[in-house]
């Protein structure tokens, strides 16, 4: 009896997926005041989920919460709940927010997130404190847009100050967008990445002017196919670019400047031009598993004697091999592969 009775009482929640599908659907009334937690409510009573269920039965308690996982704040108009059990089923973390407009109006914000296959759900509401009815936000339903698809984010919501944050994960690479907040909405997202001295200082060991051109945009890409991204930056021009695998670690896979240029092939990143007074190479990365496989060079001297190139010489991986085994790993590459890319500029 005690099992068939939290079946029924689970059976009142509503997954995720089901409040990211219908949460625009419905106006909502607030029954009481307008702070927070009154909010809370109203979106509970018309989408009950299991996290705001268990807020609002612990802001009616006398637990103390210790601003980490349990958090009503009524003066900064912030909510927090996300259980601290390490036995606990729930795989819900919910956070509520409410930003004052300048129309006299108000914003309300409520986001979701999944841990067990991720999904982060953000609802926008504006409160009319006349009507005392929170009106879904359509136009902000698509404020973020992942930078690459099926990959995780989170959202923050502001408890202090009004900026909310995103951020994304792609294995060793963590990419923060932050919305500052124009009296209206969230807007102008200024974009940043983890460790990007890591990135310039990596490019500038092996590549000439770092410190002149700085690597300011960035863009993801798939080169070898297999649904995880590499991370390709470049400077304002264009005309300095570094690409590097994120999947597991932080490794340069290639990149230009003046004297090297970047092209693109099946599964590889090539940088070839010169190397040195009376020297040209051409560096091909081949990528497996989005990680680094193999390095092959294809290095001609000049020779000043016969006033021509030498014939090539192939190494892989540092070491030597045969110019039959060399061309026949650059044919298997195929044509080159010419790719755009959609530069975000990265804040300074």
């Amino acid at each position: 009896m005690s099992l068939f009775c939290l079946t029924i009482s689970a059976q009142k929640n509503m997954s995720l997926d089901q409040v990211y599908t219908q949460w625009q659907s419905r106006n909502l009334k607030v029954d009481r005041g307008a702070n927070i937690l009154q909010m809370v409510q109203s979106f509970q009573k018309m989408w009950p989920t299991y996290s705001g269920g268990e807020l609002i039965k612990f802001s009616k308690s006398k637990q103390k919460y210790d601003n980490v996982d349990k958090v009503v704040d009524l003066k900064n108009g912030y909510i927090l709940y996300s259980e601290d059990d390490p036995d606990s089923v729930n795989d819900e973390q919910m956070q509520a927010c409410v930003w004052r407009r300048s129309n006299g109006h108000s914003l309300f914000a409520i986001n979701f997130h999944r841990f067990s296959s991720e999904l982060d759900v953000l609802c926008f509401y504006d409160y009319n404190p006349q009507t005392k009815t929170l009106t879904p936000e359509k136009s902000l339903d698509n404020l973020f847009k992942p930078s690459f698809t099926g990959y995780r984010y989170r959202v923050w919501l502001p408890q202090n100050g009004k900026n909310l944050e995103v951020e994304e994960f792609f294995g060793a690479l963590t990419i923060k967008h932050t919305y500052s907040w124009d009296g209206m909405k969230p807007v102008n997202p200024q974009v940043t990445l983890d460790r990007m001295e890591f990135y310039q200082s990596s490019f500038a060991e092996t590549f000439s002017f770092a410190d002149e051109h700085p690597l300011t945009q960035y863009a993801l890409i798939d080169i070898d196919l297999d649904g995880v991204p590499e991370l390709w930056l470049c400077s304002d021009d264009e005309s300095y670019q570094a690409v590097f695998a994120v999947k597991l670690t932080i490794d340069l896979l290639g990149g230009q400047d003046d004297r090297r240029t970047l092209s693109f092939y099946k599964g590889a990143v090539c940088h070839s031009g010169h190397c040195g007074a009376g020297c040209m190479s051409s560096v091909y990365c081949l990528l497996e598993d989005s990680s680094r496989k193999t390095w092959l060079q294809d290095l001609q001297e000049y020779d000043y004697e016969k006033d021509e190139f030498s014939p090539s010489v192939y190494t892989l991986n540092a070491d030597k091999i045969s110019a039959a085994e060399g061309e026949r790993i650059i044919n298997s590459l195929g044509k080159e592969i010419k790719r755009t890319a959609h530069w975000v500029k990265l804040a300074e």
